[in-house]
């Protein structure tokens, strides 16, 4: 039992001496708190927040207590449950929105600073293959952009996997010039 519930039922009991004498506000609490909770949990998945809802609606029929007929205290305390249950999910949804929008956002600008991150080093890789003799160029090519591994691209040129690593050593040294140059 949470600790607002527990204050909420000092606080009503305490004043229960004020409320009329044909309706004990004790056993209205009683009578249909339980219920009123299931009712509140067929909407919401959470035992705290459809507690705090239906303590809520006990302090509206304090508050209106003498504004209320014995006979429609049922009803009144029912459709308060309903609306602030209908208000809570509306907040929730709402939430739920702004959630979804701001990560859509973080999408986009992460996506746009990726793209224009990887065309930034597109044009680099092209200013570098342009500079660079064949053989060095055709190697970097294939392990970057065609994602093959040493060993693949050694195979399949013919050379040994040391000469694979020199070439690129050269090419990866050429790539940090020209991007040293382009950021002066």
């Amino acid at each position: 039992m949470s600790f607002r519930y527990q204050l909420l039922i000092a606080f009503l009991l305490s004043l229960q001496t004020k409320m009329r004498d044909d309706l004990n506000f004790d056993d209205l609490f009683r009578l249909y708190y339980d219920s009123l909770f299931r009712f509140a949990r067929q909407f919401i998945n959470d035992d705290e927040d459809c507690h705090d809802i239906v303590s809520n609606a006990y302090e509206d029929v304090w508050r209106n207590f003498s504004h209320i007929e014995e006979i429609t205290v049922k009803a009144y305390l029912y459709t308060t449950v309903r609306n602030r249950t209908i208000d809570y999910l509306r907040r929730q949804q709402k939430r739920q929105q702004y959630i979804s929008y701001a990560t859509h956002m973080m999408e986009q600008t992460i996506s746009s600073e990726h793209i224009a991150e990887r065309e930034d080093n597109l044009r680099i890789i092209k200013q570098v293959l342009d500079e660079i003799g064949h053989p060095t160029s055709d190697i970097l090519t294939a392990c970057y952009i065609d994602g093959k591994k040493y060993v693949e691209v050694a195979e399949e040129m013919q050379i040994s996997i040391a000469s694979v690593k020199k070439h690129m050593v050269k090419a990866l040294k050429k790539v940090r010039e020209i991007k040293k140059r382009l950021k002066q």
